[in-house]
């Protein structure tokens, strides 16, 4: 489930009396260690200054190093707030901007705790020491207390202590060794003490959300899910605690996500994401509702036909929202008015439609943003030739400036032009991915071919430089002369509804004959080595390339990381094990005889006999997302038959390595064997 980089062309001049041009630096993965990440920018309520996260790699000791950086919204002025703590994550400012809070552990390998630093000087107060950390909170609107989201201390301590530790099995996936425990809210002072819970019960609140407060500071939103098993996100909803009462009420929308709130000429103003089609697997829409009367009154699917990925409140009566669209990373902004003299709650739209792209001058939107009542933005802007970096969008401009330039290091190197690349489906659509050229490509020549095939399913690979295989395998392989494809199959969020689910019952070979067909189309340029095409992807990417393999032999080499082999597998043992697979087959369970078939027909490891390319098989041995079992499955139908396979596995946990040198490894194995074989 992971994902271009644009390359300005180097033109060579000779002449008789002139030195030939140097040849340019391109990128190599020694190079790419120095790539600085930033995230979550923050304004300040007086509109001056932006806060945000930068992660640099530090290699000897194989880990992110984050911290606070400070810095005027006009670029100048940068300092950084935070030195040597860990985990540095998830900056707020207090309402009237006097203090900034945010999350670290006091010390590596420690549990996050809740920070509160004075902005007129002084160090950091840790205001919270719960056992279990803190996972998100929210300032109260009055800036004298904070809500905020712990996991429960294990109810049966005294029994685990005894090593009684057997744990009750529902929709765990099949590495879990402890009971999952339940989150729940709780109250801080913003000066610390004691801090008072909120919420108790088997219940739990959903681990990755953050609380919402009402502008009044009456009631605190949050996300739901009948009980801590990762799995059943799916029925998570919006509930609300009233802080009086200290009672809960879920507010009835069903399933729904990322609650936030405005406050306005209009009233309050709550907006959520709420699934298409049931279920968070699939198309996602922005819904806006007024807090005071039950009735949405806009919906993105209106005019905006686009899976929404984030979205946060510009102004009191406009969001702006982030989508994929083609091959970008797309800003949309949806704005509201009331009606003059009409009744109270009626909107109309203002001169423009009501949800419009905007033009943000050829920077790609994130959606990690943030916004002040005047409109005023900070956010993560991304561009085809360089890693993100801090924008800032001042409220009498249409055009963002760039005020980090974290990165500046990469205008040193020359990397890969990407561009769009259509073709046609047998939907009787055309799909669009992303074409990389190769770093020295001359027009007339004929270079190798590799797919790199974004995973999801529900994704798409964009143009620009972002994501693990755009900053890093993508330019790798451009700079070893290969075109480097990243098909947007259907299932992919970038074309609409439709084709997002044109994928449902036939999850694997529809999206197959898409990419067969569009490595036709790319033959059919003349600019492709036909003799040297190789594929790979990772997850979904990785299902993909073992389908692939199994129905076409002109591939010279393979790479399938963490791939979906056997949806059987898949349906019973993964975390995401209630009701992904089912979402897939049209609410097919695979335990029968005609839902095995049914499994088995999209399955790639029922076509392993097919199999001639080499291939090379990439997992984490303790992938709780695609089990490391089908890996030694899919490994073991080509290596028994004498089979081209070689099969790496990674000792960590999770879906992709975390740590750089565990992503680097991957990703150097990864390219390696596409060497091997295509040189």
């Amino acid at each position: 489930m992971i994902r271009a980089l644009r390359l300005l062309p180097f033109v060579f001049f000779a002449a008789a009396a002139v030195a030939p041009a140097a040849t340019p630096r391109v990128l190599s993965f020694e190079d790419l260690r120095r790539v600085v990440t930033v995230r979550e920018p923050r304004i300040s309520p007086d509109g001056k200054a932006i806060v945000y996260v930068r992660s640099k790699i530090d290699w000897k000791a194989d880990r992110n190093r984050t911290e606070l950086v400070l810095i005027n919204v006009d670029g100048s002025g940068a300092r950084t707030l935070t030195q040597g703590r860990s985990g540095v994550d998830n900056p707020q400012w207090s309402p009237d901007g006097t203090r900034l809070a945010f999350l670290a552990s006091p010390e590596a390998g420690k549990p996050v705790q809740l920070y509160v630093m004075p902005m007129n000087g002084g160090d950091a107060l840790q205001v919270t020491t719960n056992k279990a950390g803190v996972q998100s909170y929210a300032w109260r609107p009055d800036g004298n207390a904070l809500a905020y989201v712990s996991d429960d201390d294990p109810a049966n301590q005294n029994a685990l202590d005894k090593h009684l530790d057997a744990v009750a099995i529902t929709d765990n996936d099949y590495l879990t060794r402890e009971q999952p425990q339940s989150a729940h809210l709780w109250l801080v002072d913003a000066s610390g003490g004691a801090a008072t819970r909120l919420t108790s019960g088997t219940w739990s609140v959903v681990k990755d959300s953050a609380p919402v407060w009402t502008p009044d500071g009456s009631h605190i939103y949050y996300q739901r899910q009948p009980d801590p098993i990762f799995a059943h996100f799916v029925s998570q909803t919006t509930y609300a605690y009233d802080v009086k009462s200290k009672t809960n009420t879920d507010l009835g929308f069903g399933v729904d996500a990322d609650p936030k709130i405005t406050d306005g000429a209009l009233g309050p103003l709550l907006a959520i994401t709420v699934p298409r089609h049931g279920t968070l697997y699939l198309q996602g829409d922005l819904s806006v509702r007024r807090l005071s009367r039950d009735a949405e009154i806009y919906n993105s699917r209106t005019d905006v036909d686009r899976n929404v990925h984030a979205y946060v409140w510009a102004g009191t009566t406009s969001a702006i929202f982030a989508t994929a669209d083609g091959v970008q990373n797309a800003a949309w902004r949806a704005s509201f008015l009331a009606t003059i003299g009409g009744p109270v709650g009626t909107m109309r739209a203002e001169t423009q439609p009501l949800g419009h792209r905007l033009d943000l001058g050829g920077v790609g939107f994130s959606g990690d943003a943030t916004a002040l009542p005047d409109g005023a933005m900070a956010f993560v802007g991304l561009k085809r030739d360089r890693p993100a970096e801090i924008y800032y969008l001042s409220p009498d401009s249409a055009t963002p400036e760039r005020i980090t330039n974290e990165n500046a290091w990469m205008s040193d190197f020359t990397v890969a032009k990407s561009e769009a690349f259509e073709w046609q489906t047998d939907l009787g659509t055309k799909a669009v991915g992303v074409l990389t050229y190769p770093v020295h490509y001359v027009a007339g020549r004929k270079y190798p071919l590799v797919l790199d095939i974004h995973g999801g399913p529900v994704s798409t690979s964009t143009w620009d430089m972002t994501g693990l295989e755009g900053l890093s395998l993508v330019q790798i392989l451009a700079a070893h002369d290969y075109f480097v494809f990243r098909p947007n199959y259907r299932g992919s969020d970038n074309l609409g509804d439709a084709f997002l689910q044109a994928i449902v019952g036939d999850v694997t070979s529809g999206p197959g004959r898409d990419n067969l067909a569009a490595v036709a189309a790319l033959r059919a340029t003349g600019m492709i080595d036909e003799s040297r095409i190789g594929v790979s992807g990772w997850s979904g990417g990785g299902l993909q390339t073992s389908w692939l393999i199994g129905h076409a032999n002109f591939w010279r080499a393979a790479v399938m990381g963490a791939a979906v082999t056997d949806w059987y597998q898949q349906a019973v043992l993964a975390d995401i094990n209630e009701n992904f697979a089912q979402t897939f087959f049209n609410g097919t369970l695979p335990f029968s005889p005609a839902g095995r078939a049914a499994y088995a027909a999209e399955s790639p490891i029922t076509f392993a006999t097919n199999v001639k390319t080499p291939t090379l098989i990439l997992s984490d041995t303790r992938d709780q997302r695609v089990p490391v079992s089908q890996a030694y499955m899919f490994y073991h139908a080509l290596r028994d038959r004498g089979a081209t396979v070689k099969f790496t596995a990674f000792p960590r946990y999770g879906h992709f390595p975390g740590d750089p040198v565990g992503r680097e490894i991957v990703l150097r194995a990864w390219a390696g064997w596409l060497d091997r074989w295509l040189k």
